[in-house]
């Protein structure tokens, strides 16, 4: 019944079957049959009908009105529940740094998919660790995942804050093949023995300081290089070409059944994984709800 009144309702403000039927794309005849449908199930005439002329009935009239209200209240409730559709799943924006980064937010994101946590579209981008803060400050980004080495807080400025979401230890990855990988710890002397690698999409001055800061020894004593592609840096691991440094339990990447992850002897080098946003983001209660399904 509901598009026939809708077609009744256009045959009124448009003063005749013709236009109603071209405003609908249907035909004149289509248009005439509705509202002989309408009429008999109401049970009141409409229109009266005369030679290429139609006129509308007093009760048709006081249906009209009715039937305009009827429709206009019952399109405004389905736009707000459509609205309030949209405003549950809100966009959040998340940037991250590597693919170890990657997958702590892989896990969680499926976290709050399988166990319905809550109502939102996760957007992911990878970035470099200063466009990530600038990124976050700018609005562009609603929230990152970082790494800390201890030092995150002169970045952050009176803009951002951070929490933790995760923690563990640096570990230095060695190739199954070297005669080290079999060691409960590293010696120290490996550091000098093989060049270290790092990765970093791009040149960052807080990635290789933040790295250096881990090594127990003086920046002069070491050759560290940054590798712009995981897939390169596992494979130059994994052949025994090099040493690697990884944030230790987030390294389900390529080729790391090929290598051992080890601690340096009598040395202990934390690290923790940071989500930075906003202090006052138009989203703060959205990030607090993505962050509370951490615990």
């Amino acid at each position: 019944m509901f598009k026939k009144i809708n077609l009744f309702i256009d045959v009124i403000e448009l003063g005749s079957f013709q236009k109603a039927a071209q405003r609908n794309f249907i035909s004149q005849r289509a248009v005439s049959q509705s509202i002989n449908q309408l009429e008999n199930e109401l049970d009141f005439k409409l229109f009266t009908r005369g030679k290429n002329k139609i006129s509308v009935t007093h009760a048709g009239r006081e249906f009209y009105l009715k039937s305009r209200d009827l429709v206009n209240n019952f399109n405004t409730s389905i736009d707000n529940i459509q609205k309030q559709q949209q405003n549950q799943y809100q966009d959040l924006k998340i940037g991250y740094f590597s693919p170890f980064e990657s997958t702590l937010l892989a896990n969680q994101i499926l976290k709050i998919k399988r166990d319905h946590i809550m109502k939102v579209n996760l957007i992911v981008s990878e970035e470099s660790v200063e466009h990530l803060i600038s990124d976050t400050i700018a609005g562009l980004l609603d929230m990152a995942y970082i790494i800390d080495y201890g030092h995150i807080d002169d970045l952050l400025g009176d803009t951002l804050t951070k929490q933790t979401v995760y923690q563990n230890q640096i570990k230095i990855g060695i190739s199954q093949m070297n005669p080290y990988a079999n060691c409960d710890a590293l010696p120290i002397d490996v550091l000098t023995e093989y060049p270290i690698l790092y990765y970093s999409p791009e040149e960052s001055d807080y990635i290789r300081n933040g790295f250096a800061s881990t090594l127990p020894l003086s920046n002069n004593s070491f050759t560290t290089k940054r590798i712009a592609s995981i897939e390169q840096m596992q494979l130059l691991v994994a052949t025994d070409t090099a040493i690697a440094h990884y944030p230790g339990g987030l390294t389900a990447v390529p080729l790391a059944d090929k290598i051992n992850f080890k601690s340096l002897k009598n040395q202990t080098s934390d690290y923790r994984i940071q989500a930075i946003f906003q202090k006052d983001s138009p989203k703060i209660g959205l990030i607090h709800q993505y962050l509370s399904s951490f615990k």
